[in-house]
């Protein structure tokens, strides 16, 4: 159908390749009949994509840095879906923010939706489900590796479909709109560097805006202040302390100086502190097992990040994952080996979330 086209540029007096690389769709390449068809299999690797409306149209012109993509898509009658059944089978374990510039774009959680106003950001966690449904939209979508930013905000998870104003990310979003602005010819020092800069803004924003999704994301609508504020306290404190396989809620709630009874209550919903203990270390590890470069097997991973046997472990995440944890980075590691091809072309973005971790 050959309605690719990508380029990798090499900026001059570079002795090595730049990681940067253009890819470009356009339903001028494809043909209107062909349009959704085209676009739908572009995002099949990690969404799933519905036509809202007659007129779908789609474009994107998509930039590869240094653990980041930026993608500039103009975007109507169409939704991008990411189900809990998506998020075991891919694994992706990054952050996306979704500028909008214009348009009409409703996102969030799924069952959680809401308007947004140009010039504001959506924060997601693409380890969580979420959709986003765009009528005559131009936006730019991001996503960053995870731990840029988690080591600025390590309670991160609780941000997941924040709407951040102008007013909070606003540095935010000017740099997100230059970099892409002047992408296609980076100088390849500051290309390579750029993500960490996002990781540091958005990373700053976040801690300046108060609680923003806690209310509305977890349904935690009956929640107290407090109960919010030691939530959060006590998922920075889990997050400090995974390894440690003495953590539970006795001593958790010893380290902050409250009652087990209060603990309990602000992780309720999420089936008590032990379950969520035992679901933060199953991300890590499973971070861990689709990294590039990681070596340590199974078990010193499992014992790492707090499990006391390596069967509890395999157990807990076949279980909550699907598969078994080799099985897992095998599967990862296919997915980074194979060349996928449409058209005769090469077909880059799942290599592209790949570099991610």
């Amino acid at each position: 159908m050959g309605f690719i086209r990508w380029a990798v540029f090499h900026p001059v007096g570079l002795k090595q390749p730049c990681p940067l690389t253009l890819f470009a769709f356009s339903m001028q390449d494809v043909g209107p009949e062909y349009a959704f068809e085209a676009y739908s299999d572009l995002y099949s690797g990690g969404a799933d994509v519905a036509r809202i409306g007659p007129d779908f149209h789609a474009q994107v012109r998509a930039y590869r840095l240094d653990r980041m993509i930026l993608f500039q898509r103009s975007l109507n009658e169409v939704q991008h879906s990411r189900s809990p059944q998506r998020g075991r089978q891919d694994g992706f374990d990054h952050v996306t923010l979704h500028l909008l510039l214009e348009g009409e774009m409703v996102a969030g959680p799924t069952g959680s939706e809401r308007r947004m106003l140009p010039g504001e950001i959506l924060v997601c966690d693409n380890t969580l489900p979420h959709q986003t449904r765009a009528h005559n939209v131009r936006q730019i979508s991001t996503p960053v590796a995870r731990d840029l930013i988690e080591l600025l905000v390590p309670d991160l998870r609780g941000f997941h479909g924040a709407i951040l104003p102008e007013a909070v990310g606003g540095l935010v979003a000017d740099f997100i709109v230059s970099l892409t602005r002047r992408s296609e010819f980076p100088d390849a020092t500051v290309a390579s560097r750029s993500s960490a800069v996002l990781g540091m803004l958005l990373g700053a924003a976040l801690r300046g805006h108060a609680a923003p999704t806690k209310a509305v994301v977890w349904a935690a609508v009956h929640d107290a202040p407090d109960d919010v504020a030691r939530r959060r306290e006590a998922e920075a404190h889990v997050e400090r302390h995974l390894g440690d396989r003495d953590l539970n809620a006795e001593t958790i709630a010893a380290q902050l100086g409250i009652s087990r009874s209060l603990l309990y209550r602000a992780f309720l919903r999420d089936g008590g502190v032990a379950r969520f203990v035992q679901q933060r270390r199953l991300e890590r590890v499973r971070n861990a097992l689709r990294r590039q470069g990681e070596t340590r097997s199974i078990a010193t991973l499992a014992y790492a990040y707090g499990f006391s046997s390596e069967q509890h472990f395999n157990r807990a995440f076949r279980t909550t994952i699907g598969r078994p944890p080799g099985q897992f980075r095998t599967h990862i590691q296919q997915m980074r080996s194979e060349t996928q091809v449409r058209g005769g072309r090469s077909w880059p973005l799942a290599d592209w979330h790949s570099e991610l971790y």
